[in-house]
């Protein structure tokens, strides 16, 4: 089995290692190569040469993405982009591909249970990066994102039907249990009504969101008054600049945001949860999700994302 960094997890989209997690599909696709190549996960900064990468290894990378994207690079452009952040805007500038909801974030080993994410209120699955690396390369961890943030797809408007569109998508790679589910905000709400679909679900986990990553794109402004048109590129100039998208990012990301985190925000208020009596773990601080009064809450006193980290790896290990 190939080694896993020791290396602390922050709160932040930055460690004091200086670790910073993938923001987008390509991304995340990259640093789970990188991870199955050098044996450990990496930030989208960080030197693939200075990590102990050689020739071979990224003559592996460019052989990678001919499979995946059918795109035939130079074995230079490692040498010439030697991060997940540089060699992803290489990527995204020739062919990004619109991406469906199941994104592979860490491969596992095989030995473990899959754990499936749902996407929070932004729709993104980035913010799961960061604990799929700390739960150790052992662990298979996807996340189900939301429709229509990468391409023109209307998104899903209600939290049945988002239910609905995952198991089948689940279902497709995984036909039957033990599932093991769990989302923020309202990927928990999701995450619920994915299990009253399945059996032989052996997880449903409702996620503090700030044990993640501080909430900071911005668009709980959007909910009182969507901004217009003519705001959408300066949006997106701050964003870049704070590092929430990347820098080749296309102006429609900020539109179609702004459209994936209303429908999510209504879609939380306007759920009536279906009946389900199996219980449900929570950690961190309560859901903002309303859950049914029968539905037996098993609180997991979390302060840190170490301790998320330590609680999820004893339920789930």
């Amino acid at each position: 089995m190939n080694a896993v960094r020791d290396e602390p997890v922050g709160t932040g989209s930055t460690t004091e290692t200086g670790y910073e997690r993938p923001r987008d599909p390509v991304e995340i696709w990259l640093a789970r190569q990188w991870q199955r190549i050098l044996g450990f996960g990496v930030g989208i900064r960080e030197n693939f040469f200075g990590l102990g990468g050689n020739s071979l290894d990224a003559a592996r990378v460019i052989d990678a993405i001919l499979v995946e994207f059918g795109v035939q690079l130079p074995l230079n452009v490692v040498t010439e982009h030697p991060t997940v952040e540089g060699l992803a805007a290489v990527l995204r500038d020739g062919d990004e591909r619109p991406s469906g909801p199941l994104i592979a974030i860490q491969d596992g080993d095989g030995t473990r249970t899959p754990l499936f994410l749902v996407h929070p209120d932004d729709g993104q699955v980035g913010r799961y990066c960061r604990l799929a690396n700390a739960l150790g390369e052992e662990f298979a961890v996807f996340g189900l994102q939301a429709e229509g943030l990468y391409h023109d797809a209307e998104p899903l408007r209600t939290v049945p039907s988002m239910a609905d569109a995952y198991v089948s998508v689940l279902r497709a790679i995984h036909p039957t249990g033990p599932y093991l589910l769990g989302g923020c905000e309202i990927g928990a709400a999701i995450a619920y009504e994915m299990a009253v679909r399945l059996d032989d679900v052996r997880l449903v986990a409702a996620i503090d969101a700030e044990l993640l990553e501080p909430s900071d794109t911005g668009a709980e402004s959007w909910l009182r008054e969507p901004p217009p048109q003519s705001q959408l590129p300066e949006i997106l100039a701050d964003w870049q600049e704070r590092g929430l998208v990347p820098r080749n990012a296309a102006p429609e990301i900020v539109a179609r945001s702004l459209r994936v985190w209303q429908a999510n925000r209504d879609a939380a208020r306007d759920w009536r949860p279906s009946p389900y009596t199996e219980p449900m773990d929570v950690f961190g601080r309560t859901q903002n999700t309303a859950l049914p009064a029968t539905v037996v809450q098993r609180a997991h006193d979390c302060g840190t994302e170490d301790r998320l980290t330590a609680a999820l790896r004893e339920l789930i290990g």
